[in-house]
């Protein structure tokens, strides 16, 4: 794309995108509707608020909203001055909540007061219970995140303790003139830090992925001619914006020209109606979201009928295919948070061989890849199953307070924990995941922490969190629990205080009681075998009283 060697950071990706189509409607939702000339000039108001708030270069500032036209803005505000943005899931919990704050070391809160059944401020307060003792006129001083200054508020009411509304911020840029902001954008490099993205990892913590502002800017350049979207094509965006499907999916589709069409509320009614009403051309969202809207009784193929679909969608039979082409032969991409997208996939329009079917792609860009015995780490023959390994200069820098060598080989890879297996063309097929990690809609859960919060209930002795495979959803989190007494605890009031605890996705569809003799463990050692789990116990699928059928949307889950 013309001038790309010149744009390696946000401030100039923002000028550029501008300078193309600057009066196009980039973002629509919440009752606004912002071109990419209103998103450059409001952004550059917060980030002028945002500097003379005190925030600056390197600042951890925290994002907790529903996807909308504010927070794109407030995205490009922290990036357009060198800040560090972390997307905070609105999935979390409380406790859950206030481990991120402090762990993320976040020194300025943006958020929403609410959205749909969830009250932010109130979870907040429970999060932090210090916050109570705050005061607006001084930097906040909250012992459970130590280093949060300051918290600022879209949307109605303001607490003692919060410094302002986000209204009150954007005016505050008033009072900085343009050339101030350009001083502080020039000093923005390719290097720095520019997001935090969190995603759950194989320990009871999410993990906190680093990546640059080059490397963000040069990933969207790269994957270009891989990504489905076209000129000023409107993109109905489900996926959550902190997360990195939602992310990159955004971030695509601007780069196209496209609009960003957020929904009001993402239960299935709605969907129907709102998918219709906006004429969008494609639609992003988990198997769950999409089966969920295509499940419900209002449901018509018509629906569906007018969107195009990317390859995964097209070969799960979530979305017509679009094309006369078999899906089985449209290519899928294959990615994750750590590599900013997609490191293997297939130029778009491509039709894979009937040979290649299934097949994620060859190798995009400058990334390595190679195929290991997940034991040895010796490099396997090509179409041998093995862990896929994969490095690169756009790779993530690493994650947030791990050193280096805990997160990367000696020799600069990263293990993907994925098993795969590369052809001598490059072909690369995804298997499925070596470790214990639950993929379920496309989110990533730990499974040590469910069974902590699971431990913790006092009628609970043992329990054992596992993905049971689900054709719509990759996989479901089912439980199995040893009881602290001769009588089983009732499973409807356990799932709701796991709700209050965890994220929607990761509380357990399924609660299987079992006895202590009969989990199976190895002779040797005593450990748990968790892959003969799913073979000796029932967990074929059946849906307990008041949990969410397999289609059922997550975020639907969450947010009503």
């Amino acid at each position: 794309m013309d001038g790309q060697a010149t744009i390696e950071n946000a401030p100039q990706l923002l000028r550029h995108l501008c300078a193309r189509f600057g009066d196009r409607a980039v973002a629509i939702g919440g009752g606004r509707e912002l071109t990419y000339q209103q998103v450059e000039a409001e952004s550059g108001r917060l980030a002028r608020g945002l500097l003379l708030a005190g925030v600056g270069k390197g600042t951890r500032i925290g994002l907790l909203m529903p996807n909308s036209p504010d927070w794109l803005v407030c995205w490009m505000a922290a990036l357009r001055i060198g800040a560090v943005l972390i997307g905070v899931s609105t999935f979390l919990r409380p406790r859950e909540l206030a481990w991120l704050l402090k762990f993320a070391d976040i020194d300025t809160l943006l958020m929403k007061d609410a959205y749909l059944r969830h009250n932010y401020v109130e979870e907040l307060e429970l999060a932090l219970p210090s916050l109570a003792t705050g005061e607006a006129s001084r930097p906040l001083t909250v012992p459970e995140a130590p280093f949060l200054r300051s918290v600022w508020i879209w949307g109605g009411g303001r607490p003692a303790w919060a410094r302002g509304t986000g209204p009150e911020l954007l005016a505050r840029g008033d009072e900085l003139d343009r050339e101030f902001l350009a001083e502080a954008e020039s000093q923005v490099a390719p290097a720095d830090l520019g997001v935090l993205i969190f995603t759950s990892g194989t320990t009871a913590h999410p993990k906190g992925v680093a990546h640059t502002q080059g490397a963000i800017v040069r990933r969207l350049f790269e994957l270009e001619p891989f990504s489905s979207r076209a000129d000023g094509e409107r993109v109905g965006i489900l996926t959550p914006l902190f997360w990195i499907g939602g992310l990159y999916s955004a971030l695509s589709t601007m780069l196209a020209g496209g609009t960003l069409v957020f929904p009001d509320r993402p239960d299935p009614a709605y969907m129907i109606d709102f998918i219709t009403r906006q004429k969008l051309d494609y639609l992003t969202g988990w198997a769950g979201q999409l089966n969920a809207i295509r499940q419900h009784q209002d449901f018509t193929p018509a629906v569906f009928a007018g969107l195009k679909s990317s390859g995964v969608q097209a070969r799960s039979g979530l979305l017509p295919s679009g094309s006369a082409a078999p899906p089985e032969r449209t290519p899928s991409m294959l990615g994750m948070t750590e590599t900013f997208g997609p490191h293997s996939g297939e130029h778009r329009g491509t039709l894979l061989s009937e040979d290649r079917q299934g097949s994620f792609g060859r190798g995009i860009g400058a990334f390595e890849r190679k195929v290991v015995d997940p034991q040895t780490g010796i490099a396997l023959a090509p179409g041998t199953s093995g862990e896929l390994l994969i490095r690169g200069p756009l790779m993530m820098e690493g994650y947030y307070k791990r050193e280096r060598h805990e997160v990367f080989e000696p020799d600069g890879f990263f293990r993907t924990g994925d098993r795969c297996r590369i052809l001598q063309d490059g072909h690369l097929f995804f298997e499925g995941r070596l470790g214990e990690m639950i993929k379920t809609s496309g989110a990533n859960v730990a499974p040590e922490e469910v069974e902590q919060v699971l431990l913790a209930q006092p009628e609970v002795r043992e329990a054992y969190v596992i993905g049971r495979p689900d054709p719509a959803m990759g996989q479901v989190v089912v439980a199995l629990v040893v009881p602290e007494g001769e009588v089983a605890p009732d499973e409807a009031v356990l799932r709701a205080r796991l709700g209050r605890e965890l994220s929607a996705y990761k509380v357990p569809k399924q609660i299987t009681f079992i006895r202590a003799e009969d989990v199976p463990r190895s002779t040797a050692s005593g450990k748990v075998q968790k892959v003969r789990l799913l073979e000796r116990f029932d967990l074929s699928g059946r849906t307990p009283a008041g949990a969410p059928v397999a289609s059922t949307s997550e975020m639907e889950a969450d947010a009503q």
